[in-house]
């Protein structure tokens, strides 16, 4: 019965969505012009282990061109350790994705944004000093810091509403759902009627 719930939502979802794709803009999109990236954690949402999620998305003139979603390999200690870790992941992919827009002749002047929506992980990235509550985050994390010290990345705060790796860590209310996936996504067809 449980399988069968399932199969019926994943039915439901593509029935709802069949219209939906994503547009890739080679031209400067001049709401979202070349690489943004939004990264989201949820904290110990795994019951079994307690470790996190973390998810982001790295768009191209408002279309994503990487995303993902996947537990983190350790168990955060905070929201804002949690937080920290999926931001220093997506910091990698951007460094990833500003590789390949320069192959592709689009360079990206300046650093590229990454929005990140917990206020304690952005001032984590902001502020080097070791704090007695982070000195454990494994060295690898602090990445992030090196690439906003460096030029690649800028991070900023957003607010949960605006962040579109929100739908990559939780569960979503139709509302929530709806709000990002028409961030995401646009009409790829008209549709009937």
């Amino acid at each position: 019965v449980r399988d069968h719930v399932a199969a019926c939502r994943v039915f439901r979802y593509l029935q709802g969505t069949k219209d939906l794709g994503i547009l890739f803009k080679y031209k400067e999109d001049s709401k979202h012009p070349g690489l943004v990236a939004y990264a989201d954690s949820d904290w110990g949402a795994d019951t079994e282990g307690r470790r996190s999620t973390s998810g982001y998305v790295v768009m191209f003139n408002g279309a994503p061109v990487s995303w993902q979603s996947s537990m983190q390999s350790i168990v955060a200690l905070s929201t804002c350790e949690a937080e920290y870790i999926a931001a220093s992941d997506a910091a990698r992919e951007v460094y990833y994705m500003r590789e390949v827009a320069s192959f592709i002749r689009n360079l990206q002047p300046g650093p590229t944004v990454l929005y990140e929506d917990n206020q304690g992980a952005v001032q984590l990235v902001e502020n080097p000093v070791h704090h007695k509550r982070t000195k454990h985050i494994d060295v690898k994390y602090h990445y992030i810091r090196a690439a906003q010290e460096n030029g690649v990345i800028k991070v900023e705060k957003i607010h949960t509403d605006l962040n579109h790796a929100d739908i990559m860590t939780k569960a979503a209310t139709t509302v929530t759902f709806r709000r990002h996936v028409d961030a995401l996504m646009q009409l790829a067809v008209q549709p009937a009627g």
